[in-house]
C-alpha cells in the first residue's frame, strides 16, 4: 500500500513539474530598444487589416521601382512600449529560399508567428524584413522594411 501511495504522489509532483515548466508564449522577453529605423523605400511592406488575427496574417510587399529586388522567409518581430519599439527575444528558424520581386509586382506573403511568438496579447507590433538587389558593380545591398499592426 505504501508503495502504490509513494507511486502515486511521485507521478503527481512529476505532471505538476512538467506543465509548471511550459513558458507561456504570450509572456516575451522583450529585449532591448531597437536600433533600426525604416527609412522610405522602393519597397512598401503592409498587412491587409481584414486577415489580422493574434496568430498571424496577410501581409504584402510591393516594389515601387524600376529594380528587381529578392527577400526571403525570415523576420523579426517588435514591440512598441510608449514610444520606442522593443525587440523581442525568440529563436526563429527559417526555410532559406530567395524569391524575386519584379519592378511593379506585388506579393502575398502568409506569416504565422504563432508557433514562435505565440498568440499575440493586444498591443502595436512590427514585422520587419530583408530587402537585397544587386548594384550594378554585382555587389548586393540589404535594406529593411517594416510593416506595423496593431492586435485589439
Amino acid at each position: 500500500m505504501m508503495k502504490k501511495t509513494l507511486t502515486f504522489i511521485f507521478y503527481i509532483v512529476m505532471a505538476l513539474g512538467i506543465t509548471g515548466c511550459e513558458t507561456n508564449k504570450n509572456e516575451f522577453d522583450i529585449g532591448e530598444k531597437s536600433n533600426i529605423e525604416i527609412i522610405e523605400s522602393e519597397v512598401s511592406f503592409f498587412v491587409e487589416e481584414e486577415t489580422l488575427t493574434n496568430a498571424g496574417g496577410t501581409f504584402i510587399l510591393k516594389n515601387n521601382s524600376d529594380k528587381t529586388f529578392e527577400y526571403g522567409n525570415p523576420y523579426e518581430m517588435e514591440i512598441k512600449e510608449g514610444n520606442e519599439w522593443h525587440k523581442i527575444n525568440v529563436e526563429l528558424n527559417f526555410t532559406l529560399p530567395s524569391f524575386q520581386l519584379d519592378t511593379g509586382e506585388s506579393k502575398e506573403i502568409e506569416i504565422n508567428w504563432e508557433n514562435g511568438y505565440g498568440k499575440l496579447s493586444p498591443g502595436e507590433y512590427r514585422i520587419i524584413k530583408d530587402i537585397n538587389f544587386e548594384k550594378e558593380d554585382g555587389a548586393y545591398e540589404t535594406f529593411l522594411v517594416a510593416a506595423e499592426f496593431t492586435i485589439k
